[in-house]
């Protein structure tokens, strides 16, 4: 049986995952369904190239004929910003070789139990080269020449640490390695106690050399005695390392690089053919002998082997660079991924607004298309051309919104959500009698539209004139003053201040038919005067993108959609109206759409606990298959490990001093690294919210389209 173990990174990962081995090899008498508990993990050191990543980008995304002068101008600064930022990455791949009873999703499943990522081997195995003839010294094949090292048994005063293998897998030549375990079974260890103490008790000579060595023996078996009391087994390990060159010279260079780049003992493996053949392929390898070690000491070791993780992902676009220097590749549209959702967190000036929209840029080179929410009104991209980008200025006369805009397909569900839009508006405070009113009301005035006889959405005005004409009909007086009371209530969105926003059918279009669309809500009332009216239009904003997104998949456009939306706190003020958010985030993969969603902290993006103590917010942590967290106020930590429990208690701390353009990020495949934002030069200037480097921008690309031209 073998399967692929997926490295972790020792940057990031929680101390504890150092050692979760721990259980798995002291259990291999008991997994192994050999007579011999053996498992051997296959360590692969090799290079990725950045030609590798420049050419996955050149294969996806959008042929350079089909973009407009701005977009090209910008992808030609990008592929440019790649080949000057990627660079070369040593990474491993790890294998897991063991015989079990197990099937290959039950040994998945018990890795897992563990802490180890695994999945089924879909490739064949990587092996140091095809065929070779063995010699004495080394092997010959028509890749070079290869010899073998092994670790001898006695290691002296070695000192196991998590970085131990690390030095040998960062070299600059292709390294192959080997670690094969057996487990004692408790009889033969307890056996080989008994006999070994005997031996020391009853074979010690006379003179003071072998008193001492006796003891040195005693303390040995008391040592490990206390261990297997205390629950661990002991083991032995041997270390097989291959390495290559063109010729002797070189080929004996790199023996002796490794040997000294690891802390263990080397010995060099003779005749090494038909050892190599067996240690680097899926077949069991009996043996028994090497270094012996407990549990933990053993767990240490593989935790080193498996703690050397690199980012290798190569398609998508470059958001930055790790602490390894290496660049961090990410596609939002991975078709491996759950959802295509993020959550981005970050205090103002942490960066996070940039990095939001760099990212959508990028993907932008690659087919997708772009929705944009700007609550700053900064957002700027006019130098793409008015053939790219649509801009909608959200909260003056001339884009009115209609809240009682339909957006669902269901009566119930759209009477309730207009329900919550008023409420928002403080037209009623939710009591039963205001409720049946409007539910009575609302349901009047749109069944002429679900019959087909109206072609246009009720107005307010149309509401406030039903409300009136029902207080004057009442035969109860307290149903006459709800109505009154309400119809009262109405009145500023109808005929007083604010009539110009709300009073009017709605005159944004929502068509998405550019490639970029942002809607500018900067003129809506800030939040601090109007913190439901705000919420009232960005949430009936919101819903009537996604109505126009669904038009489009219907129409046919098939075109992958990122839809960026900042202060999502806002929306999750009212139950219901986070309900229908929540819905459509959970629900966006499956019409193509992955929403970017955006807030200072925590505390404001989950917005107020409902009735059964749980945040409206936390449907959108649950769907997020991407998080990106900037600097963060010292007293947000706990909310942090609280909701991101699986985040070491380490990093969380760093996030109160994260500097400007620092994240750590949590990606859909379960890489957890600190990534710097590492922006292009073009970047700096066009994403900036700067007017002197608006004008800027547009010179630029306009200066690049003139040469493209020539």
């Amino acid at each position: 049986m073998i399967v692929e173990l997926l490295p972790f990174d020792l940057e990031t990962a929680p101390e504890a995952l150092l050692t979760t081995t721990a259980g798995l090899w002291a259990a291999l008498p008991r997994l192994n369904s050999s007579n011999l508990p053996v498992a051997r993990l296959i360590l692969i050191a090799d290079t990725l190239d950045k030609e590798d990543i420049l050419a996955d980008f050149r294969s996806s995304a959008t042929p350079e004929s089909y973009l407009p002068p701005g977009v090209l101008a910008y992808r030609i600064e990008y592929e440019n910003y790649l080949d000057r930022m990627a660079r070369e990455v040593r990474y491993i791949r790890c294998y897991l070789v063991m015989e079990t009873s197990l099937d290959e999703r039950g040994i998945i499943g018990l890795l897992g139990a563990y802490g180890l990522r695994a999945r089924p081997l879909d490739h064949e195995l990587p092996r140091p080269f095809n065929r070779a003839e063995s010699s004495w010294e080394y092997l010959e094949s028509d890749q070079g020449l290869f010899a073998m090292l092994g670790t001898v048994p006695d290691q002296g005063q070695a000192t196991i640490h998590p970085r131990l293998l690390h030095n040998l897998f960062s070299q600059d030549f292709p390294v192959y390695a080997a670690l094969q375990i057996y487990t004692y079974p408790q009889a033969e260890v307890m056996r080989m106690l008994n006999e070994k103490a005997a031996m020391a008790t009853y074979g010690a000579g006379k003179t003071v050399d072998s008193i001492r060595e006796a003891e040195q023996v005693q303390t040995g078996i008391s040592a490990v005695s206390d261990a297997i009391s205390m629950g661990e087994a002991l083991h032995t390990f041997r270390l097989y390392a291959m390495v290559s060159g063109r010729d002797r010279k070189e080929l004996n260079t790199r023996q002796e690089i490794v040997r000294g780049a690891l802390g263990l003992k080397l010995e060099k493996v003779y005749a090494p053919g038909d050892l190599a053949a067996k240690v680097f392929s899926a077949e069991p390898l009996d043996q028994k002998d090497g270094s012996p070690l407990t549990t933990s000491g053993l767990s240490l070791l593989t935790g080193s082997a498996l703690s050397y993780r690199r980012r290798t992902e190569t398609h998508g676009i470059m958001l930055g660079v790790d602490r390894n220097q290496a660049p961090v590749i990410l596609d939002v549209f991975h078709e491996s991924h759950a959802s295509y959702n993020m959550v981005i967190l970050g205090q103002t000036g942490s960066g996070k607004t940039f990095a939001s929209l760099m990212l959508m840029m990028r993907h932008l080179l690659m087919g997708v298309r772009l929705i944009m929410i700007d609550p700053q009104g900064n957002i700027n991209l006019d130098f793409l051309g008015e053939e790219v980008v649509q801009r909608n200025v959200i909260g003056t006369g001339a884009a009115s919104v209609n809240i009682l805009d339909v957006i669902h397909e269901e009566a119930g569900a759209q009477v309730e959500m207009a329900i919550a839009m008023l409420r928002l508006l403080k037209v009623h405070t939710d009591t039963p009698l205001e409720r049946a009113l409007l539910d009575e009301g609302l349901v009047s005035l749109y069944t002429p539209l679900w019959e087909g006889k109206e072609k246009q959405a009720p107005l307010l005005t149309n509401l406030h004139r039903w409300m009136s004409e029902r207080a004057g009909k009442a035969k109860s007086s307290k149903i006459g003053e709800t109505a009154e009371t309400m119809a009262l209530a109405l009145q500023a969105y109808v005929t007083g201040s604010q009539r110009e926003m709300f009073g009017k059918p709605t005159s944004i279009d929502f068509s998405l038919e550019h490639a970029v669309t942002i809607f500018d809500v900067s003129k809506l009332p800030p939040q601090e005067m109007g913190e439901n009216l705000r919420s009232a239009l960005l949430s009936i904003l919101v819903a009537n993108i996604n109505l126009g997104i669904r038009r489009r998949r219907v129409a046919g456009d098939r075109a992958p959609i990122l839809f960026f939306v900042d202060e999502m706190g806002m929306l999750m003020r009212d139950p219901v109206l986070a309900a229908y958010i929540s819905g459509e985030y959970k629900t966006a993969r499956a019409r193509l759409v992955g929403m970017i969603v955006a807030d200072q902290d925590l505390h404001s993006l989950l917005g107020p606990r409902d009735s059964r103590g749980l945040h409206h917010g936390i449907p959108i942590l649950a769907n997020a298959a991407n998080t990106l967290i900037f600097n963060q106020k010292d007293n947000q930590r706990g909310s942090i490990q609280e909701h991101f429990p699986a985040l070491p208690e380490s990093l969380v701390d760093t996030l109160p001093v994260l500097p400007r353009g620092t994240c750590l990020a949590q990606f859909a495949d379960g890489d957890l690294l600190m990534v710097n934002i590492v922006p292009s030069p073009m970047d700096l200037v066009i994403l900036s919210s700067r007017l002197q480097d608006r004008e800027k921008a547009k010179a630029m690309v306009e200066q690049m389209r003139k040469e493209i031209k020539r």
